[in-house]
């Protein structure tokens, strides 16, 4: 965009004027005068270029070398379009002239090397990046082509480093783009540790936003505990609090953050009632009830203390509190949805359906607890009527239903055909992404996706039986055995039960 903005700065120019300043190869020096007729052709070809169209490209950018003043930006862009539209003798001829008329152009061994990766030479072409690199050291264009080569060549941490060596040498304002580019490869790549180190460099950034970013960034990577360390030093924010507790009990300390929410540095997240919903997240159940009993009875207080009561299985005071939950209050529907789960542990479906009854709005959580009901009573058909299949946000909760009625191949189907968004809950996202693969013949990775999630969520039973069927359909029977045996310790579902006992039963099962 600088090249077209300053050849239309040229085509404005007074024809008298034979050169002019300009910036290229990443440094300002004189350059001569294009003409309106050059510029026109120069626009043109790359509004083709744009959109793919290679030939006509080509064909206008050697329009515009028509004009008596050379340029290195229209020869190399020439050359280049030449190679993408299949005439490589052309691309080459145009670069043995650009290199003739500009030998020591870091722009002209940049295109040698973008061109050499396009016929797949990726020695010579980083070697073509590398003398670029040379050739204008100042210049991030070069440096970004050899991190993307490496990149897509499997060599990411020397990509990285390639970057970091950079964007450390070189003043912000000049290191921009690779900057950029860096921190969307750490983002991607989930390395929180290389994030926090280029963040720090970012003008104008704080240590708390930093953190913030790097933390979240190491959690959705699964490393947990580097999360708690660079959250540690920023604990500014309530965000930043909330972040790192979280990271603590994803490392296993949950303890230490249930410390930190009953003490008063815990006053420092907000007010009591977020402090409860976080301890009630951490199982801290007892402490949560203490913290609430501090304060005046409220829609939300009531909420939260048969959500704890709940929890601990004094089901008969849970349902005495959650009840008193007006209609009307943000917590109602909440609060029935956790009336109904008093209910059906006391085997009372029909005080949970009519519970359920209630919630003004048949919102998707509350359709699925009562789609649960039905199951339970036999009526998988009442059950799938709830949902919608056409709606992605549904198949999961299809899926689900199918499960718990037995239903196990329609249940895997599903599963693979959800689209799972960021916002879905863990569970939906990995047992979704296992069933694509498992799908498409990808087995092992589904497996390994599965052995992951069991690890981090044991109590998922279903996911438990999946995985060993899907170790069992791979032909790792002994494996299978071993994590049959001790799910079928902790299964009280009679259909999950009977089901697992088939899969254990059948060594030469077929995967689904």
């Amino acid at each position: 965009m600088g090249s077209i903005f300053l050849l239309g700065v040229a085509a404005c120019a007074s024809p008298s004027v034979r050169t002019i300043p300009r910036v290229v190869d990443g440094q300002v020096e004189q350059g001569p005068f294009v003409s309106p007729y050059a510029y026109e052709w120069f626009i043109e070809g790359e509004l083709s270029a744009a959109k793919g169209q290679h030939a006509q490209a080509a064909m206008a950018f050697e329009a515009a070398t028509a004009a008596p003043a050379a340029d290195v930006v229209l020869v190399t862009r020439l050359a280049e379009e030449f190679e993408l539209s299949g005439a490589s003798r052309r691309a080459d001829r145009t670069l043995t002239l650009a290199r003739r008329v500009y030998p020591e152009s870091v722009r002209v061994a940049l295109s040698e090397g973008h061109i050499q990766r396009y016929r797949g030479h990726d020695d010579t072409a980083l070697s073509s990046y590398a003398r670029a690199h040379r050739l204008a050291p100042a210049w991030d264009a070069p440096v970004v082509a050899i991190a993307d080569m490496l990149v897509g060549a499997g060599h990411t941490q020397r990509a990285k480093a390639v970057l970091l060596e950079y964007v450390h040498t070189l003043p912000a304002a000049r290191s921009e783009h690779a900057r950029n580019v860096l921190t969307e490869l750490a983002r991607r790549t989930g390395d929180a540790e290389t994030l926090a180190e280029v963040l720090a460099l970012e003008p104008g950034s704080s240590p708390t936003e930093r953190a913030y970013v790097a933390g979240s960034v190491a959690l959705r990577a699964g490393e947990p505990s580097l999360a708690v360390r660079l959250l540690e030093p920023a604990l500014g924010t309530p965000e930043n609090i909330a972040l790192w507790l979280r990271a603590l009990v994803d490392s296993g300390d949950p303890q230490r953050a249930a410390a930190f929410l009953a003490t008063s540095d815990g006053e420092r997240l907000g007010g009591v009632h977020d402090r409860a919903d976080l301890l009630l997240e951490l199982g801290e159940t007892d402490a949560a009830l203490r913290l609430l009993e501090t304060v005046e009875s409220s829609p939300r207080v009531d909420y939260s203390k048969g959500r704890a009561l709940l929890a601990r299985g004094d089901y008969i005071d849970a349902a005495a509190v959650l009840a008193d939950v007006p209609l009307g209050a943000a917590s109602f529907e909440a609060s029935r949805l956790a009336f109904a789960e008093c209910s059906i542990s006391q085997e009372r479906h029909g005080a949970a359906a009519e519970a359920l009854s209630q919630a003004p709005h048949g919102s998707l959580p509350v359709r699925q607890m009562l789609a649960e009901i039905y199951v339970y009573e036999g009526n998988l058909r009442a059950g799938l009527k709830l949902f919608n299949p056409k709606r992605a946000a549904e198949r999961a909760a299809i899926a689900s239903l199918f499960e718990r009625a037995g239903r196990f191949e329609e249940a895997a189907a599903y599963y693979a055909h959800v689209k799972a968004q960021a916002s879905d809950a863990p569970r939906v996202r990995a047992r979704a992404s296992a069933e694509q693969l498992a799908s498409h013949g990808h087995s092992r990775s589904a497996i390994a996706i599965l052995e992951q999630w069991t690890a981090v969520a044991p109590d998922d039973l279903y996911a438990r039986v999946r995985l060993i069927e899907l170790l069992q359909a791979d032909n790792r029977a002994d494996e299978a055995e071993r994590r049959g045996r001790r799910t079928l310790e902790v299964i009280d579902d009679p259909v999950l039960l009977a089901h697992l006992i088939d899969v254990l039963e059948s060594p030469g099962a077929e995967g689904e």
